[in-house]
Order: structure tokens, then sequence, then C-alpha cells
């Protein structure tokens, strides 16, 4: 393949990735939006937010929200990887965008792993990772795909557990320091 024949390649891929984010936009608009289910995604975008808001320890506020902003985009980044790959894919979506799902990688999680760290400074940082990482993956993934809100494809409940002990640990190690 030349370097042009590579460019039209892309040109084509681009194009086929806007049909299947305008498939996505149609769906959620079209059959989604304002169902139980886009209600639940909805509350889970914006309740753990307010929650935090209210209930956040305002002296170490921006040292927590670091570490949430850190686990926020390493979940993105490897979320992402996950959804362009095939792995898994959120049906319902707040905000119809295809490859992300707003409310629970930028939303729930980093305000659990912010409370977590809130809530028990000293514990250790490999203790809150296998404690979140289990309770995400083998009982909040499970319920999102009850809900049609997550749906494994080509992936397990495992590889999640040490994908949020990843996070949570690094996000963990923000917050000490």
């Amino acid at each position: 393949m030349t370097y042009q024949e590579g460019l039209d390649q892309i040109d084509r891929a681009t194009q086929r990735l806007t049909e299947a984010n305008q498939m996505v936009v149609d769906a959620i608009i079209n059959a989604f939006l304002f169902t139980w289910q886009w209600w639940v995604a909805f509350l889970m975008l914006v309740v753990p937010w307010v929650i935090w808001w209210i209930f956040r320890d305002r002296e170490s506020a921006a040292r927590l929200f670091s570490a949430g902003l850190l686990v926020m985009v390493l979940s993105e980044i490897l979320d992402t990887f996950g959804v362009s790959f095939g792995s898994w894919a959120y049906p319902v979506k707040v905000i119809p965008v295809a490859t992300l799902n707003f409310s629970f990688r930028l939303s729930l999680l980093p305000v659990l792993v912010m409370f977590l760290l809130q809530v028990k400074p000293s514990y250790n940082p490999y203790i809150k990772a296998v404690f979140l990482g289990g309770l995400g993956a083998y009982v909040g993934l499970p319920m999102l795909a009850m809900m049609d809100l997550y749906k494994k494809i080509n992936w397990a409940y495992t590889y999640s557990f040490f994908n949020s002990n990843f996070n949570v640990f690094t996000g963990s190690l923000v917050q000490s320091n």
C-alpha cells in the first residue's frame, strides 16, 4: 500500500465512522431518550457529583479531585480502546457519542474513588483497589448489563477487575502524595 492509498483508506474509514456515529445518535434519540434506562444513566452522571459537592472534604477537595481526574483520564483512555476494539459497548447513553460512556467513567467511578480516598485515606492502596475493582467488576458491571447500559462482547469481568485495580491504585497514589 502506498502512502496515498493509506490516506484514501483513512478517508473511507472516517466516512464509515461518521455513518456509525449517526446510527448511534439516531438510536439514542429515537429509541432510548427518556426511557427508564436513559434516566438511570442520566442520574449516574449527575447524582454522584452532587453528592460529592455536598459531602466532600473542602480542605482536601483539590487533592481528591486530582486523583479523581486521573482516574477519569485513565479509565476513559482504556475504555476508548475497549469500545474501539469491540470488547464491550454501551448501548444506552445520555450523550450520543459512539465510543464514550460519560455516566460511568466520568462520574460514578471517579466519585467513588474520591469518597474512598476521603473516608479511608490511610488504608493500603492495594486494599482500596481490590475492593473497588471487585465491586465494580463483579457487582456494578453485571447490574449495568442487566439494564442494557453495558454490553460485554469479547471481555470478561475479571479483566475489568484488574483494569479497575490499576485505576484506583494509581488514583490512590496520587492522593497520598
